[in-house]
């Protein structure tokens, strides 16, 4: 069996890299960030207003801060949105796009426990059954998404 054990990188103070719970952890950790990645990766937003007009209601300072945050961890890059110069897209990158089936796996776990999931039957069951064709579809999905954007 394999332990990994995270060392603190100075007295009382947690080095976020090293240990892969607490890099994961600064990362997808704040509920914000994490509905973030799911919009962006299961729902096709790309743009300030498709998040802000998500049903859990982000107030506008924290998702200014959340997709600056995102931005700089490497999750999204910032680009013109090509079908209004004054506005801005979000984009998922690869190293966004690799949690996909980590996100999956716990959305799935979640309807198995959450006796009022807004999860229809279908998707833990499709996903249960072929995680890689799921994961698949999703990647297949992002990219109609960004190439639609992308080309107007």
């Amino acid at each position: 069996m394999i332990s990994y054990i995270c060392h603190m990188a100075t007295a009382g103070k947690p080095d976020w890299n090293g240990c892969p719970t607490r890099y994961a952890a600064g990362i997808v950790g704040d509920k914000w960030c994490f509905l973030l990645l799911r919009d962006a990766l299961l729902h096709g937003k790309r743009t300030y207003r498709e998040f802000l007009a998500s049903p859990e209601g982000i107030s506008t300072n924290i998702l200014a801060n959340r997709l600056s945050k995102l931005e700089a961890l490497g999750m999204f890059t910032r680009e013109p949105d090509p079908r209004k110069a004054s506005s801005v897209c979000y984009f998922p990158t690869q190293k966004a796009k690799d949690f996909l089936p980590a996100l999956v796996s716990m959305m799935v776990w979640a309807t198995q426990y959450d006796e009022v999931t807004e999860a229809p039957a279908s998707f833990a069951v499709s996903y249960v059954d072929d995680p890689k064709g799921t994961i698949a579809w999703y990647e297949a999905e992002m990219d109609r998404v960004d190439q639609a954007l992308r080309t107007g």
